[in-house]
């Protein structure tokens, strides 16, 4: 019920009378206010002035005004400003909209800035900058503080002489006429500086010298400086005491930093730089390159010297540094020359594809025939028969002398009748042979090596077997039994040897050797005579960032069809294939080697490249496994947490 009362009451105080009058503001409004909400007063202004409001939660409080007779809604304005300026609050304008906010912190929002004279005189908060033309703007900031509110802001700018205030309009303009009665051109200021390596009594001569009557220099567009500094020794403490006019304050400040300096001395002809990226003996061998050509043609009179004078450069390869002996005006070109040498170099990320595919397949058939019988002594035996040698090196005598190990692989078939003995040796009597074999051998192979390695540096990677290779051996040494073999490793396997240069655009050349060999699977050789097949590459390419590009490739198929068979009988129809053995061969082979740079200009490449690889061999190793059994199950696989990428780790949690 009270709060019935209360609002009642405040619409009753809010009698508006309009006037007349063409423009915006040309209405009159009467303001009666008692114990009215705040935020019920700003809506009422909003509602004749037009204007859009955002209150702060923290704009809170009750408002009185007695105002028996109307006033302009421009007046009224004003007064809106100084009940809140009264309660603590501000406008902050910002763009369509009007902010209402505390007024301690009014002065960190984006207040309008003036530098020319203010006009209004409202209660707004504005900041102002003062530009002083005689006054010291820091000897002010001290005098001018007490007359500002503790929630308004004061700022010298020594430089330019010149005061940043934000405050009221109002107050601000009355700051404005106390600082021009302050800003005289009689104003002197007076600054006491403590010297730290230059003497007072020499610096005050030095200073009162540098600007005398005679050599007085001159402000952009002020009075004449001459006669206008006096610079005063103060001993003890080593302190200069300088009386001068404000505006000639800093620049005098500017020239004692200069000359308050240590005296030179042979250390400062000695200088230590650390290196961050570059590597130190390089660089100093550029460096004493440099020194010792130019030393050469000044020599010579073919040109100007670089360096003043003597120059030595050594690098410290334990902390990567470079120790440097010259002159201070050399020390500082050389060290101009180390930072342009020592900057951080790009990474190129080599990735290759090797894919190859290959096929063998090969049919055999045929039949051969054998007739023999037990010789006797003294009588002439008959035997004969037709045998045809294939790839495996098997035919129907190497069968009759060992049926079980002799036939080969295929399907053999044979008709045997009994066995016969020659010269003590039995054979099996094997009237009859056929041999039929289909094979067929596919192999792909997939390889994806990568390889990081820096600009203009070679790198290489080697992923395979040291095989060993028997190369020579001996069984007797000086008659006597001694048997031994002189064996040579080599690798074989995977080899990735390349050296990457960034050209301009973005444009990589690569000078790459890429080799795959393996061992071939040939049955029953023996150490020496082991046969590797090897494919290799050896060029120079030139490839965008990201880019695929194909280096080179084989694709090869070979056909080998070979017949056998008795004259005559063999080309027989039909019949023939009885006399005949048929030994078919057919390879293809396809290898293609494709390449793929990648530029790493910093760490956000390189630890984004990193992380897609660990998050891809992650996969593979901690696959789920099966199998295993109830008493020796197969244990989980757990990449190491400590050795996660940062990227990894930050995803994983």
């Amino acid at each position: 019920m009270m709060r019935i009362k209360t609002i009642a009451m405040v619409v009753l105080m809010m009698y508006v009378t309009f006037g007349a009058g063409s423009s915006a503001w040309g209405r009159d409004v009467t303001l009666n206010f008692k114990n009215a909400d705040i935020r019920a007063f700003i809506e009422f202004v909003s509602g004749f002035s037009g204007k859009n409001f955002l209150v702060d939660n923290r704009v809170k409080g009750k408002v009185t005004i007695v105002s028996p007779t109307p006033i302009p809604e421009s007046e009224a304005y004003d007064v809106f400003l100084s009940v809140l300026e009264v309660n603590g609050f501000a406008t902050v304008p910002s763009g369509s909209i009007i902010k209402v906010v505390p007024r301690a912190e009014s002065k960190q929002k984006s207040l309008p800035v003036r530098t020319v004279g203010m006009q209004e005189a409202d209660d707004a908060m504005v900041t102002q900058v003062v530009r002083l033309q005689y006054a010291d703007a820091q000897q002010l900031v001290a005098l001018i503080r007490p007359l500002i509110s503790p929630n308004s802001h004061l700022v010298a700018y020594p430089r330019g002489n010149m005061l940043l205030l934000t405050d009221s309009a109002s107050n601000i303009r009355r700051i404005q006429r106390i600082l021009k009665m302050l800003d005289r051109k009689d104003a002197v200021g007076v600054q006491l500086f403590k010297l730290r390596h230059a003497s007072a009594d020499k610096l005050a001569t030095t200073i009162t010298t540098l600007y005398g009557r005679s050599a007085g220099p001159r402000l952009g567009g002020g009075a004449a400086a001459a006669g206008s500094v006096r610079a005063i020794a103060h001993q003890p403490g080593n302190m200069l005491i300088v009386v001068a006019a404000p505006q000639l304050i800093n620049e005098v400040a500017g020239v004692i930093d200069r000359l308050d300096v240590p005296p030179e001395s042979d250390s400062g002809r000695l200088k230590v730089r650390y290196l961050k990226y570059a590597n130190a003996e390089d660089v100093a061998k550029v460096i004493n390159e440099l020194v010792s050509g130019q030393s050469a043609a000044a020599k010579q009179g073919k040109g100007k010297a670089v360096f003043v004078g003597d120059v030595k450069v050594v690098a410290e390869t334990t902390t990567n540094a470079i120790l440097i002996t010259a002159d201070p005006s050399d020390i500082a070109a050389i060290e101009g020359i180390i930072g342009k040498l020592d900057i951080r170099r790009r990474q190129v990320l080599v990735e290759a594809l090797i894919v190859e595919v290959s096929a063998d397949m090969a049919r055999q058939f045929g039949i051969e025939w054998q007739s023999a019988s037990q010789p006797v002594n003294g009588k002439i035996t008959p035997f004969g028969g037709t045998s045809f040698n294939n790839q495996a090196g098997t035919n129907i005598q190497t069968v009759a002398a060992d049926p079980l190990n002799g036939a080969g692989g295929g399907l053999v078939v044979g008709a045997v009748k009994g066995t016969i003995t020659l010269n003590g040796t039995e054979f099996l009597n094997l009237a009859a042979l056929a041999r039929a074999l289909e094979s067929q051998a596919d192999t792909n192979v997939l390889s994806t090596p990568n390889l990081l390695t820096m600009d203009n540096e070679e790198a290489e990677i080697v992923v395979g077997q040291n095989v060993p290779f028997i190369t020579g051996s001996s069984q007797t040494q000086g008659g006597t039994a001694n048997p031994f073999q002189t064996i040579e490793r080599k690798d074989v396997g995977l080899t990735l040897r390349v050296t990457p240069q960034i050209s301009e655009g973005d444009t990589v050349r690569l000078e790459l050797y890429q080799e795959i060999s393996s061992i071939a699977t040939n049955a029953g050789v023996q150490g020496s005579d082991l046969i590797t097949n090897k494919r290799s590459i050896k060029t120079v390419v030139l490839a965008n960032d990201q880019q695929m590009i194909v280096l080179g490739g084989l694709m090869r198929d070979d056909s080998t069809s070979g017949v056998q068979r008795v004259p005559c009988l063999g080309a027989l129809p039909v019949l023939g294939e009885a006399f005949k053995f048929t030994d078919n061969l057919h390879r293809k082979t396809n290898l293609m080697v494709f390449l793929k740079p990648h530029i790493i200009k910093d760490a956000a490449d390189i630890e984004s490249i990193t992380s897609s690889k660990y998050t891809d061999i992650k996969a593979l190793y901690e696959r789920p496994t099966k199998g295993g059994t109830i008493l020796f199950p197969r244990e989980e696989k757990r990449m190491p947490d400590d050795m996660r990428p940062a990227s990894a780790a930050g995803e994983a949690k």
